[in-house]
């Protein structure tokens, strides 16, 4: 991943293939931070590095599917 980070804003919607669709609670501004994230009605705590090299790629190759 690159030195520059973009930040990801609160409510940006993220898909994780065990729970599903869900959203960031809080923003990112920083890689090596922890965020709230909702999937389903509950709130989780994942790194940011997870969301952004994950969650995030899933989501974008799930709304090009459609």
């Amino acid at each position: 991943m690159s030195d520059e980070f973009k930040v990801i804003q609160p409510t940006t919607t993220v898909y994780c293939p065990e729970r599903g669709e869900g959203w960031t609670l809080t923003g990112i501004t920083s890689i090596e931070e922890f965020t709230s994230v909702m999937f389903d009605g509950v709130r989780y705590t994942l790194p940011a590095r997870e969301i952004v090299e994950q969650l995030l790629p899933n989501q974008a190759a799930r709304q090009k599917q459609k």
